[in-house]
């Protein structure tokens, strides 16, 4: 398995790989994970390493912090595009050659059934096809994230967009299967009905559920989980929660807003009256706490994307309600909807925004918002962990067989 986001590195990109590896040791696929030993990337969770099964061998290779140096690039004088050329496919072309070397080392020795890679980096998929074609061996890759058709890659320098499809195409095409975390992907060269391609979601592990939930009583917590950055930039919902408290609907004296995760934003200012606490980078097993203390939980994507976020079903698990501000074609809005497990508005409708969270307020204020034990089932029984990695373990035996 090459995947450059595996413990003890942190955030969302690692719960999806290791996950995999710890599910599937019982079902008799033992793995070996290439990844990286970079001390560059800022997101680190060293606890997730005990979720690890001892059965699988992890090498840690070492990572030319690129990305990092092109950060310092001052796009001001004109440089944007040079910076962009240097750094594809994406950010992680500094870990590519030490781990290819890494991976080719791994799979003389051990010959292994299947060669796995996840992106992004998309640099891991390069890896494992160059692995696979030397070694012999089917490739499996898993794509976390589109890559060609992917929303926030609109503004890159057109001829690397055209060559990003380009080498998509070329990927896909060499893959023994091919595996997306949502049914609305869509990869250049690789057709819906391909039998090749396999929906495998992104999933909650009920094992990080806490044991108990204690929600405030007093207060209205709204969490925010994960990272703010860019057009996930939840400011539409502070504004129409910020006009709701001017005009004395929501008591602002008893409502807050919490940002649990990493801010990355250069200018955030919350409107007036509202009051926010921001938390900074937490582990995960806090984030899942944080979650399933909340009073309702904020998720937010912007209209472009039908992304519904990996904290989607750890969101529904943990049986809070959920202000679900996405578009109408969003897994997210349709599942917060058909189960009725909170509210739904559209980002671009801030008088819908403003709707749905007085909706969750008077709510809150006649029944304090109880747990929804049903919602949580439901996630459970289809979104667990435990069976995502059943449906991956399928597709690996079948590409084994080829």
């Amino acid at each position: 398995m090459l995947a450059y986001f595996f413990p003890p590195l942190g955030g969302a990109g690692v719960q999806r790989t290791l996950k995999f590896v710890r599910y599937l040791d019982p079902l008799g696929w033992v793995a070996t994970v290439v990844s990286t030993r970079s001390r560059h990337y800022p997101a680190r969770d060293p606890s997730l390493l005990d979720e690890v099964p001892e059965s699988a061998e992890v090498l840690r290779t070492r990572a030319v912090p690129l990305a990092n140096w092109l950060s310092l690039v001052p796009y001001h004088l004109g440089l944007k595009r040079v910076a962009a050329v240097l750094n594809w496919p994406d950010g992680g072309i500094g870990w590519m050659p030490f781990a290819l070397a890494t991976a080719l080392r791994a799979a003389r020795r051990d010959r292994p059934d299947v060669i796995y890679s996840s992106s992004t980096p998309q640099s891991g998929h390069i890896s494992a096809l160059i692995v696979s074609r030397v070694i012999g061996v089917p490739w499996v890759a898993d794509f976390r994230d589109e890559w060609a058709a992917d929303a926030f890659r609109a503004d890159q320098p057109r001829i690397l967009a055209r060559l990003a499809a380009r080498l998509e195409r070329g990927l896909v095409r060499n893959a023994s299967r091919v595996v997306v975390a949502a049914d609305y992907f869509r990869l250049e060269g690789l057709a819906e009905d391909d039998p090749r391609r396999m929906v495998i979601v992104n999933g909650v592990d009920e094992a990080d559920l806490p044991a108990s939930v204690t929600p405030q009583s007093d207060r209205f917590v709204l969490s925010h989980v994960g990272t703010v950055y860019g057009i996930r930039d939840p400011s539409p919902v502070l504004r129409a929660l910020g006009r709701l408290i001017h005009d004395g609907r929501i008591d602002g004296e008893r409502f807050t807003v919490r940002l649990v995760g990493s801010l990355w934003l250069e200018r955030f200012e919350p409107p007036p009256g509202v009051r926010v606490e921001r938390t900074g980078y937490v582990g995960h097993a806090t984030a899942v706490e944080e979650m399933c203390n909340a009073t309702a939980l904020l998720l937010y994507v912007p209209s472009s994307s039908l992304a519904p976020s990996g904290k989607l079903f750890e969101y529904l698990a943990s049986g809070r309600p959920i202000l679900s501000v996405t578009g109408p074609k969003n897994l997210a809005s349709r599942l917060v909807k058909g189960w009725s497990a909170g509210a739904v508005a559209d980002p671009s409708d801030e008088a819908a925004i403003e709707e749905a969270l007085l909706a969750l307020w008077q709510r809150w204020l006649e029944n304090g918002l109880p747990d929804q034990p049903e919602v949580r089932r439901k996630t459970l029984e289809r979104y667990s962990r435990r069976r995502t990695a059943e449906q991956l373990a399928r597709v690996l035996d079948e590409a084994a067989s080829d």
